[in-house]
Formats: structure tokens, C-alpha cells, sequence
């Protein structure tokens, strides 16, 4: 075992205004750690005492320090940061690892939420990249600005997209630990054979994916048995939305970030097109693609001919899918002609790690979060253990991902994404409003223009709440 010179002793920060507006916005239901409709990673409910799975852990003993780790997962993620946390502890001899199982209740980390409120947080814990903005908008985040420096990174080490994420305020207040790219576009090979498409030829713009689709759809009367695509349904109506509009080449913020953007001309395009798409298969209330005790992804039911997945959703299809039902092929999402450009509609996602203000391990924790994303053996483990993809471009996981055909286009979307969703401090509230308003325009209670036009409004009014409280 290799040890590595102790850190120095660190102390909780004083409990000062900012930890008082942070209990002040929980109790007005303002403040929000959680997923708030915007992640799309899943690593399977798998209960806790289940045999082979561990989502806890003690420290290691006669450690001078222990850190402690708020784990939200269960299944085979959260047993990946346990796995983590012990390898970790065999490379150094100064610091133990305290996985505690913490998940979420609905979208929201309550455990954490109070263990902050009440100045006793952890010393890591997960955020998403547009979550961290309103963390540190109360002042509950430690800057990592400085440990970045002495360890010597900086733009070079990380793909565009994800350095754009990681720089989007004042300072750097996380660091990514899985990137989620969103979304290739997966084709099922049979289904595109049944309909009399090339199988081996997926879309390259918007109006291929329409061409294909029309000759895949069937019904059944009203009810559509088989579809090309659900446009509304990539991972629920936000995500839907942030992939057709940048697909269409539309931008969510004004290029200083300050001022949403919806009611983008070419994003309200885009959200025409899947309003279009919807009337013309006979409405999205009329599919009957999957049985109701399908577990995998819709494209596994062979009914779909074409749909995004997540690593881990696609992973699953490529395990378990029967083989009669399901042939994979993958690509970058298409784009929209003369608006959007190839690869404008992947856009990046995922989870970060930050360090509370208030907890007591800072210089440990760092070193526990720079060994998870940026080591060869920590992000090595990470993907071995979750097939978690790492922001950190000079991990060998990216030849790994490069080498093994059914997870190189994550590889390919990470390094040429040029999008990230909005990373503010309202980010929950932009996400729940354009649920509510894509459902309303694809269900056709309200038009697009007036349903880009009304997200606009919220987001920028709670913009403006924000900055009003905290200047």
C-alpha cells in the first residue's frame, strides 16, 4: 500500500447567512438537491440487502481521516461507488471512506438538503451540472478553483462541452463524475428490414427520421402498433425538448447565460415538428407499442424503429433484448437542414461531485474526488463497475469506449457535443416548465409559440427572484 504525504487539518466553515438562506429556501421550498426532472441515468432499484449488492460502507480502521460520501444509487451504481470507496482506501494509507446510503425521496436528496441545513454535511456528495449554480448561489459549495490549479487542470483535460458545464459562473464548484450524453439515436435493424429500409442506413437529418417514419408506422385502427420514433418520450418532455431544439439549432440562453431563451425561433420549430409528428401518426394518446410488463426500452419491444438511450439503457437492450425482436445499430442524433449542423442535437448531461462549505475533510475529500475522476485506476474502475463515462478526456476509458462497438458513439458524442443544458440556478424551475409546456403543446392545448413564450416567462421571473436575493 502506498501512502501519500496526510493532509493538513481543515475545519467547517462559520455558519453564516448562507447556510440561513439555504434552511430559509428549504423551508419555502425553493431549494431543490435532487434530480428535478433533468437526469436521465439509471442504475436499477436493487434493494440494499440484496445479495452481492452493497450501497453502504464503513471506513477503513487507523485511518488519521475519514471522509464521508452520501451515495444516492441503488443497484448495480451504487454498489460501484462502494467498490470505488474500498479501492481508493488500498491506494493510500491516510484516508478511510464512509459510503452512506442516501437516496432520494421523489427527485429530491432530503437527507442531504437537512444535513446542510443543520451544518453537518457530508464531505462529497452529487449534484447535476445545473444544479450547482444555485448551490453556490447560497453559498453552501466549496470552490474547487484552487485544488484544480495545483493539480494542474484546466480546459485542455476535458471535453468542450464538459469544461463549458464545469465554467458556467463564477468559479468551479463541481466536477463531473459521469458524463450522460444525450442522446445517439439507436435503430432497430429489423424493424427498419420489416418496413423496407436499408438496415444498415439510419437518419442524418430531420427529414429522413420523418421519411423512415412514415414507412415503419402501423395501426391498427387508431391504435398505433408500430411507430418510428416517440419525439415526446426521449426521457420525458424537457429532454425531449432540449434534444429537438438544439437539434434545430436552438439556443436555450442568450450567450451570456443571463436571459432564457424558449421562445428561440428554432427551438419552437422543433417543438412543431414533434406537435407535426404527433397529429400525423393520429396523436400521442394512441400507442400501443409495448406491453405493460416490458421492463427494457421501448425499442426492445420491436415496435419502435428508432429511439436515444442512455449507456445504461442500451447496455441493457444489448444484454437482454431478444435477439429475434431487437438487431441494435447507433449514430449521432440527426439535425434539422439548414437550421441545426451534424451533431448539434447531442447535448451533454450526468452527475457531479461537490464538497459542502461546512464539512470537515476538504483537502481529503478533493483528493478522494480528483482519485474518482481523474485517475487511470478510478475512472478505470468507475466504468468496469457502473460504465460510467468520464468528463477527463485522458482516461484510457475513452479507448475503451472507442474500442467496444456498442458504447463508441457516447465516445463520439462526448468529445464533438457543443450543447449542455441550461446551467443556472433555476434550472429545476426551466426543466418543470417545459414539461408542463411541451405535454400542453403535443396534446394540443396550446401552440408552440405560446408555449415557448409562457417557460420563457417563468424562467426568467425566477431569475430575477434569485439574483433580487442574492445579489
Amino acid at each position: 500500500m502506498s501512502s501519500r504525504p496526510p493532509h493538513p487539518p481543515t475545519r467547517p466553515a462559520p455558519r453564516d447567512v448562507s447556510r440561513r438562506a439555504f434552511l430559509a429556501a428549504i423551508a419555502a421550498g425553493t431549494a431543490t438537491i435532487g434530480l428535478a426532472g433533468c437526469t436521465v441515468i439509471s442504475g436499477g432499484a436493487v434493494a440494499a440487502d440484496q445479495q452481492g449488492i452493497r450501497l453502504s460502507k464503513d471506513p477503513a480502521p487507523g485511518r488519521d481521516h475519514v471522509i464521508e460520501l452520501y451515495n444516492i444509487w441503488g443497484g448495480t451504481l451504487g454498489n460501484a461507488w462502494v467498490l470505488l470507496g474500498e479501492l481508493y482506501e488500498k491506494s493510500q494509507s491516510h484516508t478511510g471512506v464512509r459510503v452512506t446510503y442516501a437516496p432520494l425521496s421523489g427527485n429530491t436528496q432530503i437527507r442531504l438538503q437537512t444535513a446542510i441545513a443543520a451544518g453537518t454535511p457530508p464531505d462529497l456528495a452529487f449534484c447535476t451540472p445545473e444544479e450547482y449554480p444555485q448551490f453556490a448561489g447560497y453559498g453552501v459549495v466549496t470552490k474547487l478553483d484552487g485544488y484544480m490549479a495545483k493539480a494542474g487542470l484546466g480546459e485542455a483535460d476535458y471535453a468542450p462541452a464538459v469544461w463549458k458545464q464545469m465554467t458556467a459562473t463564477d468559479g468551479i464548484y463541481a466536477h463531473p463524475i459521469l458524463v450522460d450524453v444525450n442522446f445517439p439515436l439507436f435503430w432497430n435493424k429489423k424493424v427498419f428490414a420489416a418496413a423496407g429500409l436499408d438496415p444498415e442506413t439510419p437518419p442524418k437529418t430531420i427529414d429522413e427520421l420523418d421519411r423512415f417514419s412514415d414507412k415503419i408506422l402501423q395501426k391498427d385502427g387508431r391504435r398505433i402498433t408500430r411507430i418510428g420514433t416517440i419525439p415526446w418520450d426521449y426521457y420525458g418532455f424537457s429532454n425531449s425538448m432540449f434534444t429537438l431544439g438544439f437539434a434545430f439549432g436552438g439556443k436555450f440562453m442568450s450567450e451570456d447565460n443571463q436571459v432564457a431563451t424558449p421562445d428561440d425561433d428554432n427551438i419552437v420549430q422543433g417543438l412543431q415538428w414533434m406537435c407535426d409528428y404527433a397529429k400525423k401518426v393520429g396523436g400521442a394518446s394512441q400507442l400501443a407499442v409495448t406491453a405493460p410488463s416490458q421492463t427494457l426500452p421501448s425499442i426492445a419491444s420491436g415496435n419502435v424503429g428508432m429511439a436515444p438511450m442512455t449507456t445504461t439503457d442500451s447496455a441493457n437492450v444489448y444484454k437482454q433484448g431478444d435477439a429475434s425482436k431487437v438487431e441494435l445499430g447507433a449514430a449521432l442524433f440527426p439535425y434539422a437542414e439548414g437550421l441545426g449542423t451534424p451533431g448539434s442535437a447531442t447535448w451533454l448531461g450526468g452527475y457531479d461531485l461537490f464538497i459542502p462549505k461546512e464539512s470537515k475533510e476538504h483537502d481529503a475529500a478533493w483528493d478522494f474526488l480528483q482519485f474518482a475522476t481523474t485517475s487511470d485506476e478510478g475512472t478505470q474502475a468507475n466504468f468496469t463497475n457502473g460504465t460510467l463515462l468520464p468528463g477527463y478526456t485522458k482516461s484510457p476509458v475513452l479507448q475503451e469506449f472507442r474500442e467496444d462497438p456498442t458504447v463508441a458513439i457516447y465516445r463520439e458524442g462526448l468529445l464533438s457535443a457543443r450543447n449542455i443544458r441550461p446551467t443556472i440556478p433555476v434550472a429545476s424551475t426551466y426543466a418543470t416548465a417545459l414539461d408542463v409546456a411541451v405535454s400542453s403543446a403535443i396534446y394540443g392545448k396550446t401552440t408552440p409559440e405560446r408555449a415557448m413564450k409562457s417557460v420563457a416567462a417563468q424562467v426568467n421571473s425566477a431569475l430575477d427572484e434569485f439574483r433580487k436575493e442574492h445579489p
